[in-house]
């Protein structure tokens, strides 16, 4: 595909690239990039292109028309439309996953012409375990995953199509969803999220409805309308977000991870894991590694 040809043309190799579907008309390659800070044009082709985070606090800015500014987290996705060009500005250092996805594989898998906007920094838990399913199944080629991988694929052209249809793209909102909490509110809570995420705690459902003035009951209601979850929920969302920063460095056992993203015990930990991605934090390891 010239979309990854491109990106090793800028970035240079990659630590790895792997094919996915037939090896004589692949639909389409998974790729991981470690790189620093770097300028990234994308240029408009029938390729859709997805990138995953695997570390917090990187800053992008990308231009489509107008400059959008974001804080990507570990677990965040990005989607590059295939008919239009942008450019990704990398501030410090990244480490990426890359999905090349062929756009007549996309449209075959819906039945339409497929139509998708550029859509940056989401935190959609269905498209990022899709995104991992994929990596450990390109890892792995066990005697099923060939199965799976192609399912996973089409599944994931019907969850890029829901998105676009949506318009779920944080960066261009300029409020709050109606009923959602309002910008600095959920800011609010998002850092209290954090910090208990950085302590292996979780911030209490009265602290957080206090942070944004609300009673817990609306709190309820709009952070739901804000977010599309409960706060349990995106709590253990971005647990698992951090687990997957840890794991991309291959140093620490699933016991430590699990002990610092705040689980009980190990066997609890890899459970939700399992719930949130499909797949063991063992396999994502294996796959990264």
């Amino acid at each position: 595909m010239q979309a990854l040809k491109d990106t090793i043309a800028v970035l240079g190799e990659p630590v790895f690239v792997r094919r996915l579907g037939r090896a004589t008309e692949p639909a389409a390659f998974v790729a991981r990039w470690k790189h620093g800070a770097a300028v990234v044009d994308v240029a408009p082709s029938p390729t859709i292109r997805l990138t995953m985070s695997l570390i917090d606090g990187r800053d992008a800015r990308h231009w489509n028309g107008s400059t959008l500014a974001d804080r990507v987290r570990s677990g965040s996705v990005s989607i590059f439309s295939p008919a239009e060009g942008t450019s990704v500005e990398v501030t410090g250092s990244a480490d990426v996953v890359q999905l090349f996805v062929a756009q007549s594989y996309a449209e075959e898998a819906v039945g339409t012409p497929f139509v998708c906007p550029p859509m940056y920094d989401l935190h959609d838990e269905r498209i990022r375990s899709v995104m991992m399913r994929l990596l450990v199944g390109s890892a792995r080629r066990g005697p099923d995953d060939e199965l799976v991988i192609e399912e996973d694929m089409h599944g994931l052209a019907l969850q890029i199509e829901g998105q676009s249809r949506r318009g779920s793209r944080p960066s261009d909102r300029r409020g709050p969803p109606r009923g959602g909490l309002a910008p600095a509110a959920f800011r609010r809570v998002e850092a209290m999220i954090e910090a208990a995420t950085d302590e292996g705690s979780s911030p209490g459902l009265g602290d957080m409805a206090l942070a944004t003035g609300l009673s817990v009951t609306h709190f309820l209601r709009a952070f739901r309308q804000q977010t599309g979850t409960t706060p349990h929920k995106y709590v253990v969302s971005r647990r698992i977000d951090r687990a997957v920063s840890i794991l991309r460095l291959g140093k620490a056992s699933i016991g430590e991870i699990a002990d610092q993203v705040g689980y009980s015990n190990p066997a609890a930990f890899v459970a939700a894991f399992r719930r949130a991605t499909g797949v063991t934090p063992g396999a994502v390891c294996d796959a990264l590694r």
